[in-house]
Parts: C-alpha cells; structure tokens; sequence
C-alpha cells in the first residue's frame, strides 16, 4: 500500500451521540484523548478523521491502523480507560462502531474478532458502552 488507497486494512467508524449539553465537554475531553498521541497516531495509522455530522450532536471517529496490536495495546492502557469511559457518559446512547474490511484485508479475522453486539475491547461509562454493528 502506498499513498492514499487503503486496500489490505480495516477501518473502524466509531459514531457517539452527545447529548447537546454535553458538545463542548466532549469535544475537550476527546481532544485530550487523542491530541497527546498525535505522534504515535502518526505512525500507527493510515489514517484518521474525527469530527461532527449533519446532526451536529452526531461525532464520528474513523481509523484505520496498520497494526492491529498497537491498537490492541491502546485499548488496554489506563489513558485510553481512563479517558474513554467518561465520553461514553457525556452520550445518549451507546457509541456505535462499523467495521470494514479492506478488498484485501482478512476479512474473516476483523468480524471474528469483533463480533456484533456489546465490545469487550472497549471500556464502559456509567450508563452506555460500545456496540458493534
């Protein structure tokens, strides 16, 4: 892979649902999650895109990471833990992630991997978690 084709990654599109009060919350909150590692994130990924829908309660995150265990290892670390689970509570509902297999990315790996329904990557607030789609 080079340049800006993504063929053999997954992307993952993670959309929240903030309440209203809440936007100027989140979005502090997720930029302290994300600016610290733009370095890392640099390297990490191919890409990513964070920002607000037609619905401007409506955040969308899309990633995609050329190391499946670098994403693993963020997941597991207390600053991920630490700073997700309180965005989870700022929502409406639980954050929805689709996944998407590259034409030449191991599709059956991604969807056993993630299956559908409530994640065990992810951590959960007080009230609302993660789903996959």
């Amino acid at each position: 892979m080079s340049g800006c084709v993504v063929t053999g990654a997954n992307v993952f599109v993670s959309r929240w649902f903030v309440k209203p009060e809440c936007r100027e919350e989140f979005s502090t909150r997720f930029n302290a999650l994300w600016q610290p590692m733009r370095a890392q994130l640099e390297q990490a990924v191919h890409f990513v895109f964070y920002g607000w829908g037609r619905d401007s309660n409506e955040f969308v995150a899309i990633e995609s990471w050329k190391d499946e265990q670098a994403v693993a290892a963020l997941r597991q670390s207390d600053f991920f833990k630490q700073s997700v689970a309180p965005l989870m509570d700022l929502c409406s509902r639980d954050m929805e992630m689709t996944l998407y297999a590259g034409i030449d990315a191991p599709r059956d790996w991604l969807f056993a991997t993630y299956p559908a329904g409530p994640s065990t990557v992810h951590p959960h607030g007080t009230r609302h978690g993660a789903v996959f789609q």
